[in-house]
């Protein structure tokens, strides 16, 4: 009888332990899988932003209830975006920690031309960068 549980235990404890395994691999894999879909909706939403006309096209200024701004200020829009958007992939794709990322991103939102920009503008580029922010794993309104 005691052998039988000697038996029992053992084969309990190999069962437990080769599950754990497996535990430890769907895990990883499953990480890896939510890694690969944030980076390509990271991504996708990146070639969104840059390929937009939402500063360009009147009527999205119009949406807004706003007269669209000059075209210099305009190209001062486009500019800050596609920057900020270069520098945002290059912060997503670093081994930096989390919190390093995100005094980076900070930083890159002060350098944004907001003395540059009216009331109307900065909420525009805002709101048109928060996407992006976001998908790179930050809360966009804690930073702006």
């Amino acid at each position: 009888m005691t052998k039988s549980i000697f038996y029992i235990i053992l084969i309990t404890l190999f069962l437990t332990s080769c599950n754990g395994q497996n535990v430890e691999k769907d895990k990883l894999t499953n990480k890896t899988l939510k890694t690969n879909m944030t980076d390509s909706n990271f991504e996708s939403i990146i070639k969104k932003i840059r390929t937009s006309d939402i500063y360009e096209n009147p009527k999205n200024w119009e949406a807004r209830g706003l007269n669209p701004s000059e075209q210099s200020v305009i190209l001062i829009l486009r500019k800050a975006t596609n920057d900020f958007l270069k520098k945002l992939e290059k912060i997503y794709n670093s081994n930096e920690s989390s919190e390093t990322k995100l005094k980076q991103v900070s930083n890159i939102v002060d350098e944004l031309p907001w003395d540059e920009l009216d009331t109307e503008e900065k909420e525009f580029i805002a709101e048109e960068l928060a996407p992006a922010i976001e998908a790179a794993g930050f809360d966009p309104w804690t930073i702006f």
